[in-house]
């Protein structure tokens, strides 16, 4: 190892280009000539002025970086004390590019603690500086705005930059910020709805960051791809690229990194409505989080846990998360932010326990007109629902009694589930628990014969979830039961 005092210039820029792909790790083992114990200041004292700062910056940078990824205690106010007195060296020498750099690292020092207020202040300062454009500190500016303006949900508003400013990263980015740029671009046109961009956008990122060696960053597309695909019910290929990422993360030691892609993975589970696997995951995602300074993520983590407590029906425990997550917002993050936690669980509340459902059926399927019905949370998010008068007595054991209404969703069948199946000929409705052989559909009751039908003579109308009666509440609106088998 070259020693600083002989080769400071070039110690730096390896510095610096450890830092860009990653390697915080190296980086910091070639500064233990000057930076032995990290708890302490750097001894820059037989350097001149411009590489002092310069060394103060890049341990700054270096010790956010790597305090983000290993959850090193207090890393990030070290992170800023370091980079606000290089900040200060350079404002002496009115070095500008160096005073721009220092701001990017601070607003991305306050953006991993959640201290998003004090992060726009500081891009805003950076951004301020008079830098030509094809200044990659200037470049790198943007990419730290996109996250604090993603973190604001300011999606419109970055997807509108990034349109102007794709020329320039192509022109004067390294493979790491081209990277950068279309991963970012990529997370916001799938949080825009536009999956289908947003995926060409990830795949050049993926090229991009295996071109510049940058594992963290892989690893982050990975999650990213497995949101996306989420999102499009692809869920295969979204538990592979999550399950890709918690690699990459379990290979490099980010601890940080690898509690977010639990949280990816949990809320994929929830998508499929594997509420217990959800849970168990979203829980050692916490655990992990709660050991991190970044307050976005584990309020995030939080909100995740809540939706999922919410659909097991578990209110109490689901409102209790929320004020954790609520007070972490407040106490690291904003108060819009805990506002906005809020607002948002009231939305899934009232998405999930009053959802209401008006279909109409003809007089063998049902009474004539419209149901207006209200839905308990387990069985609220399904897409279509339909409701079969029960008429006889082969289901009461399990809660389908006589003259009851039997609520029906549009969703696989498979042996064992309880179905309603439409005989085509005569539009009769047959209700009992599925199976299936050679053609032939079987339905069976309580104690009571099988009915079967020929496959090719029924339509199957879909899985029996709930069970109504005349039971209304206060709005007049009929009260559907989950059914317990």
């Amino acid at each position: 190892m070259k020693s600083f005092h002989t080769h400071p210039k070039l110690l730096i820029n390896e510095l610096f280009k450890l830092e860009r792909c990653g390697k915080y790790d190296e980086a910091l083992a070639e500064l233990r000539d000057i930076w032995e114990d990290t708890t302490t200041f750097p001894n820059v004292d037989d350097f001149e002025p411009r590489i002092a700062a310069e060394i103060i910056l890049r341990c700054g940078s270096l010790i956010g970086f790597l305090g983000h990824n290993k959850q090193l205690p207090n890393a990030q106010e070290k992170s800023k004390n370091l980079i606000t007195e290089a900040h200060q060296r350079f404002l002496d020498i009115y070095d500008i590019e160096k005073i721009a750099e220092c701001e990017n690292y601070l607003a991305l020092a306050y953006w991993r603690t959640g201290e998003l207020v004090e992060a726009q202040t500081w891009i805003e300062e950076s951004l301020s500086r008079n830098l030509p454009d094809s200044s990659t500190i200037k470049i790198y500016s943007y990419i730290i705005e996109s996250k604090i303006d993603f973190a604001n949900k300011k999606f419109e508003n970055i997807c509108q930059k990034f349109v102007s400013l794709k020329d320039d990263f192509l022109n004067f980015a390294d493979d790491g910020l081209k990277g950068d740029f279309f991963n970012h671009y990529g997370l916001v046109l799938r949080n825009l709805g536009k999956t289908a961009e947003a995926l060409e956008n990830y795949k050049l990122a993926k090229i991009y960051h295996q071109k510049s060696g940058h594992q963290i960053y892989l690893g982050t597309v990975e999650n990213n791809l497995a949101y996306l695909y989420k999102s499009e019910k692809d869920f295969i290929n979204a538990h592979q690229s999550i399950d890709n990422a918690t690699e990459i993360f379990g290979e490099i030691k980010d601890k940080t990194r690898i509690g977010f892609s639990l949280d990816t993975k949990a809320q994929i589970y929830f998508a499929e409505q594997n509420y217990i696997d959800a849970l168990k995951t979203v829980e050692r995602a916490i655990k992990i989080l709660q050991k991190s300074e970044n307050s976005g993520y584990l309020v995030e983590t939080y909100l995740t846990k809540t939706k999922i407590l919410l659909s097991l029906d578990d209110f109490s425990a689901a409102t209790f998360c929320l004020f954790d997550a609520v007070q972490i917002a407040k106490t690291h993050i904003s108060e819009e932010t805990a506002k906005n936690l809020v607002k948002e669980f009231e939305a899934e509340i009232l998405k999930k326990s009053t959802q209401q459902i008006t279909q109409t059926f003809t007089e063998k399927e049902l009474v004539s007109g419209d149901l207006e019905l209200v839905l308990p949370l387990s069985i609220s998010h399904y897409g279509q629902y339909q409701a079969i008068r029960i008429k006889n007595t082969h289901l009461e054991q399990i809660g389908l009694k006589q003259n009851s209404l039997a609520i029906v969703v549009d969703d696989e069948v498979k042996r064992g589930d309880l179905a309603a199946i439409l005989q085509i000929s005569d539009e009769s409705v047959y209700c009992g628990f599925y199976d299936a052989d050679f053609g032939i559909v079987c339905l069976e009751g309580i104690d009571s014969e099988p009915q079967l039908l020929d496959e090719s003579e029924i339509k199957i109308l879909g899985k029996i979830v709930g069970v109504c009666d005349s039971e209304k509440n206060s709005d007049g609106k009929i009260i559907v039961k989950a059914l317990q088998i």
